[in-house]
């Protein structure tokens, strides 16, 4: 049960990586995903949201096994200027107590590109490799990235392998994402002892939409192609008359691709004709509850037979303070029931000071993952 147990509480600490050499990318709506992103909120996550002038946040993450045993996993060092911005990441990932893993993140330094504008549009191009008269030897096939940029939007992300575009709504709201991926041809060279690829065409890899009616999202659509499998999600959300996010469904459903046309877009395929597989998951459903001052009480999520509930506790300053969960899942073949809780405690100045998180084995409380921070100010 320990493998299982890991990943259910991982999410508590999820934190986004930025990397060098890539630009920021937009992300559709995600309101199924408000109760996890409630968890690890700003107030945990973003050091500018701090309290104070905060100098430098040190996140430690620490596992513990069931003889109460503690390893350092992660180590995430944000450093924040003295305008409140956010400047440096430093995360170092550690196996058995030793450092395997370091990234360095300059935040406000972009990546290095050439730029080329005209009118309302803007290409920024990250070089990577170059290659000659469309014969790519494997590791530089990918190519350069290429950002294009209207009216500072993003709408296209394309090199040798990819290609993204991005569309928006009037209220410059991000509606969809379409993904295309190259269809690569390869030639083996016996008397240079080499693979050559090049690319001969494109075809759709993913596509999702999201659909607003007075400004809020109610919609959403998702296919994911993938080996020999279609995922299609079709995804509702309902509201409180105050704009809360009281229910959200998805309907999953898995195809096989023996009939996909290649020239009829993802989103177009006659889906109804194609072989499904079935699963025990097709409907999912999350539900939530609010207190009197907006904030999240309690979240129910069903997938197929697996479920999570879980309840929040404040304290007096109406800080998440308590969070418990009863978690059902499939442990070989079986569905087993686990609980679990979180535990949120803040310094004088009202900032995070550690988090722990806890599940229950045999009647007994054992603490699993714990997160403590070290917050250095300015003068």
């Amino acid at each position: 049960m320990k493998n299982h147990i890991t990943f259910l509480l991982g999410f508590v600490l999820a934190f986004a990586n930025v990397h060098a050499q890539e630009f920021p990318k937009p992300k559709i709506a995600s309101p199924e995903t408000l109760f996890y992103d409630y968890l690890d909120n700003e107030h945990i996550s973003d050091p500018t949201k701090f309290n104070g002038k905060v100098k430098k946040v040190v996140r430690t993450f620490k596992e513990y096994d069931q003889s109460a045993n503690t390893t350092t996993i992660e180590k995430i060092n944000l450093f924040v200027n003295r305008n409140n911005v956010l400047e440096k990441t430093v995360r170092r990932t550690y196996s058995f107590g030793i450092e395997d893993y370091k990234e360095v993140t300059n935040h406000l330094e972009e990546p290095k590109a050439e730029i080329v504008k005209k009118g309302n549009q803007t290409i920024k191009k990250i070089i990577k490799n170059e290659p000659e008269n469309n014969f790519y030897i494997e590791n530089e096939f990918k190519g350069d990235d290429q950002y294009m940029y209207e009216n500072d939007r993003l709408i296209a992300l394309y090199n040798n392998i990819d290609s993204i575009s991005y569309r928006y709504d009037a209220k410059d709201r991000l509606i969809s994402i379409r993904s295309l991926e190259s269809l690569v041809a390869e030639e083996y060279d016996e008397n240079e002892n080499l693979v050559a690829y090049w690319q001969y065409d494109f075809e759709d890899k993913a596509f999702e939409k999201i659909y607003y009616k007075n400004d809020l999202p109610t919609r959403k659509v998702a296919y994911d192609k993938f080996g020999e499998v279609i995922d299609v999600y079709k995804k509702t959300y309902t509201y409180s008359s105050n704009k809360l996010l009281e229910k959200f469904q998805t309907e999953y459903k898995r195809y096989l691709f023996d009939y996909y046309d290649t020239s009829i877009p993802i989103d177009k395929q006659k889906y109804e004709e194609f072989p499904r597989v079935e699963t025990n998951d097709s409907i999912q459903m999350g539900t939530f509850q609010y207190s009197k001052t907006n904030k999240i009480t309690a979240y129910h999520r069903t997938k197929g037979e697996e479920k999570e509930t879980y309840t929040i506790t404040y304290d007096k300053n109406d800080r998440m303070y308590f969070v418990e969960g009863t978690l059902v899942f499939y442990q070989k073949g079986k569905l087993v029931p686990l609980n679990i809780e979180y535990e949120y405690l803040y310094d004088e100045k009202g900032n995070p000071s550690s988090i722990r998180s806890y599940y229950y084995l045999g009647g007994e409380k054992l603490l699993h993952k714990e997160t403590t921070f070290e917050i250095t100010y300015y003068e």
